[in-house]
């Protein structure tokens, strides 16, 4: 893979730390907040809520650090993490949160834009948020920040994670335009096969094993050091751009900020044996059939990426599938409950997941401006999803998209 091409420093913070702190009233789930414009001053708060706070690796700090050094500094995104703390100083929530203009509009939305499936606060345990306690945290941190916050655009919020309701589920939303796709991993994988796969569809699968032994051993490998990373994200990159050109659909990965942010997560903790970023590779012979990016926390292993070789000797025998098996056997393996691939509708992800984690949106403005541009994303992402419910629809914007890129 080609070395990342160096960037320019983020932004400078708009207020220097230690944050200001803004009374709240006299509110129940908290007392005062800290706005920070600095992630790195934002690290002892966010290990502090981290450790007990049920979120998905998309809400991690070094995911949010890369992601805002990379991806973010390259669309002008400013960090703007809100920390609530109570009356004795512990925090009982932490929103990691970036800000943007658009126009005349300063808007926030959680961390991570697309490259995260999930979006989502740290909230302490047993700490009661009414909505209206989120309304007053919210309008709490816009009149802080500076330049005033006119909306927050919240996406693909879970309505609970790994069983701990989202308080953020209180306030007024709609259904994300897709859900999620996850699968509960029992102890032994050929009960989880079993009950994903039909003895003919098993059949097929080992029969498309033995074709590509044919042509090489066949092997799983997660990568263990920069060599393995570079030589899977190599791959990645050239499945997923050869992919991208078939579909005529953007590559979410061509810049060279989001191939740094993978990059960086990939190597993120390598040494000690616990990347931010798992690599997988299917591997046939010496060619990489199919390659797998997840992330874990807790019990939960996260897809982020998934790509295949598309050369037809390999494609026909589904390496993308043999792929999603070989990662599920290992989560099991490790002792991970919980596997899911991610946000959108595919055929792969209704054979390897058995529930559909609905996923909800919402827009909380603050200023006359901030509404009408909450009523304008809200509306947006209701026709989202009616294209997505509608194959006639789905099928006119696919042939569209095809013929004007």
């Amino acid at each position: 893979m080609p070395a990342p091409t160096a960037l320019a420093d983020p932004p400078p913070p708009r207020r220097a730390a230690p944050p200001l702190r803004v009374a709240a009233g006299r509110p129940r789930a908290f007392a005062f907040l800290d706005v920070f414009v600095s992630i790195e001053a934002a690290r002892e708060p966010w290990a502090e809520i981290g450790k007990i706070a049920p979120a998905s690796p998309y809400q991690g700090f070094e995911f949010a650090r890369a992601w805002l050094e990379t991806v973010g500094a390259a669309r002008r995104v400013e960090p703007m993490i809100v920390v609530a703390r109570d009356e004795a100083g512990k925090v009982s929530a932490l929103l990691p949160l970036g800000a943007f203009s658009l126009g005349p509009l300063r808007l926030a939305a959680f961390l991570g834009g697309k490259d995260a499936n999930f979006a989502m606060g740290l909230f302490r345990p047993g700490v009661a948020w009414p909505p209206e306690e989120i309304a007053a945290l919210l309008a709490a941190a816009a009149r802080v920040a500076a330049p005033r916050v006119d909306a927050f655009l919240f996406v693909n919020q879970p309505r609970d994670w790994q069983g701990a309701a989202n308080p953020l589920a209180g306030a007024p939303g709609q259904p994300s335009p897709s859900f999620a796709y996850k699968s509960a991993l029992p102890r032994d994988f050929a009960v989880w096969r079993d009950a994903h796969a039909s003895k003919e569809a098993q059949k097929k699968l080992r029969k498309k094993v033995k074709r590509l032994e044919a042509m090489g051993p066949l092997a799983h490998r997660r990568a263990v050091d920069a060599a393995d990373v570079e030589r899977i994200l190599c791959a990645f990159d050239a499945q997923r751009r050869a992919r991208t050109r078939e579909l005529g659909i953007a590559d979410p990965y061509e810049s060279a900020e989001a191939q740094a942010f993978l990059e960086r997560l990939a190597l993120n903790g390598l040494a000690e044996g616990a990347p931010r970023l798992e690599l997988h590779a299917l591997i046939v012979g010496d060619r990489i059939a199919a390659t797998f990016g997840a992330l874990s926390a807790g019990d939960r292993l996260s897809g982020l990426f998934i790509s295949y070789d598309a050369d037809p000797e390999i494609a026909r025998s589904s390496p993308g599938e043999l792929m999603v098996q070989a990662v599920v056997r290992e989560a099991i393996a490790r002792g991970l409950t919980t596997f899911d691939l991610g946000v959108g509708e595919a055929r792969y992800k209704d054979d390897a997941c058995e529930t559909v984690e609905e996923l909800f949106d919402n827009a909380v403005a603050v200023t006359a401006l901030g509404r009408v541009a909450a009523f304008a994303f809200m509306a947006k992402q209701r026709a989202k999803r009616r294209i997505k419910r509608s194959p006639r629809l789905l099928a006119l914007f696919a042939r569209l998209r095809a013929a004007f890129g």
